[in-house]
C-alpha cells in the first residue's frame, strides 16, 4: 500500500513537492498501475486476482503474504526481454521519475548542487561514487563483476588517483570541480585523493548538514563526468539514470591492459549497455 516503505523512499524524492498532493493518483497514471491499500479489495478484483494473476514470476508455493520471501523473490527477478528493449523500458520509467522530482524546502533533490555550487548552473564538474561495501564482501562482489565484464576487480573499490586521472586527464576535467560522494566506510579514499597534486585543490565533499540519498544522486546524475562502483547498486542507478537522459561519459568498467607501446594503460572494457546487462551484472541488472 501507499503507507510501505517503499512509497515512503519514493515520496521522498518523486512526486511529492508542495503541488504534488495527489502523488499516488499522479503515480499510477504515469506508471499505469494501481495502489492497493492494506486490507482493500478493489472493485472487481479478487485476492487471487492480486496476488496471483499479477505476480505470474512467483513460485505456486509461495504465500503472497509472506512479505520476507516476496521480497526476495522481486529482488532477485531478471527481466526476460531482450537488452534492447529492457534497457528502453527502464529508461522510459527512469524518465518518469524525474520528471516529478521533488524541489520542496524538506527533501530537494537539488539540495547537494545547491550546497556545493550555489546558484552557478553553468559549472562543468565530475562526480565520483565511492561505495566500499563493506569490505570483503565488496572484494567478492567486484571479482564477480570483473569476470562479467573484464574490468579491474579492485579499482573501482580503492578510487586510487592514477585510476581517476587516467579517466578526467584526456577529458580535460582535472581543471574543473570534482565531487566525491561516499559511504565513508573507507576514508583512505578521500585522504588519498585530497593529497594528490592535480585532485586535491580540485576536490569538494558534500556537506553533512546538506547530504542525502535524493540529494547525493541528483548530483552525480548531473555530473559532466561519473566515475562509479559497478558493485554498489547506488552507482547503477546512477549510471542508469544518466543513460536514461542521455548524459554520456559513465565510467565504471575499466581495466589496466597492455597496448604494446609504452606501458599499460587503463581502457573502458564494458560500455553503457552493460550496467543492464543480466550476463554481467545479474540480478543487479
Amino acid at each position: 500500500g501507499p503507507n510501505s516503505w517503499v512509497f515512503e523512499l519514493l515520496k521522498q524524492m518523486w512526486f511529492n513537492t508542495s503541488s504534488d498532493h495527489d502523488w499516488a493518483a499522479k503515480f499510477e497514471r504515469e506508471f499505469c498501475v494501481k495502489i492497493i491499500q492494506t486490507g482493500e479489495n478493489p472493485k472487481g478484483w479478487s485476492y487471487k486476482d492480486v496476488y496471483s494473476k499479477s505476480w505470474e514470476i512467483f513460485p505456486h508455493n509461495v504465500n503472497p503474504r509472506n512479505s520476507v520471501l516476496v521480497s526476495k523473490i522481486l529482488f532477485d527477478y531478471q527481466s526476460e526481454l531482450p537488452l534492447d528493449e529492457y534497457i528502453a523500458s527502464q529508461s522510459r520509467f527512469l524518465q518518469k521519475l524525474f520528471r516529478h522530482y521533488n524541489f520542496g524546502p524538506q527533501h530537494s533533490m537539488c539540495s547537494d548542487i545547491n550546497a556545493i555550487f550555489g546558484e552557478d548552473r553553468n559549472v562543468l564538474y565530475s562526480a565520483i561514487h565511492n561505495r566500499h561495501l563493506e569490505g570483503e564482501p565488496g572484494i567478492r562482489l567486484m571479482q564477480r563483476m570483473a569476470r562479467g565484464s573484464g574490468c579491474h576487480p579492485t579499482a573501482a573499490l580503492e578510487m586510487q588517483p592514477e585510476y581517476v586521472k587516467s579517466i578526467l586527464r584526456p577529458l580535460g576535467m582535472l581543471n574543473h570541480p570534482i565531487v566525491l560522494i561516499t559511504d565513508g566506510q573507507d576514508p583512505t579514499v578521500a585522504q588519498r585523493l585530497q593529497e594528490d597534486p592535480e585532485i586535491g585543490p580540485m576536490l569538494k565533499v558534500v556537506p553533512e548538514t546538506a547530504s542525502w540519498i535524493g540529494g547525493d544522486l541528483t548530483l552525480a546524475i548531473m555530473s559532466n563526468v561519473f566515475i562509479g562502483n559497478p558493485a554498489s547498486s547506488f552507482s547503477g542507478f546512477i549510471a542508469k539514470s544518466r543513460i536514461a537522459m542521455g548524459f554520456g561519459q559513465n565510467h565504471l568498467f575499466r581495466a589496466k591492459v597492455s597496448t604494446g607501446v609504452g606501458p599499460p594503460e587503463w581502457v573502458t572494457t564494458c560500455g553503457d549497455a552493460c550496467i543492464f546487462d543480466k550476463n554481467v551484472l545479474g540480478n543487479m541488472s
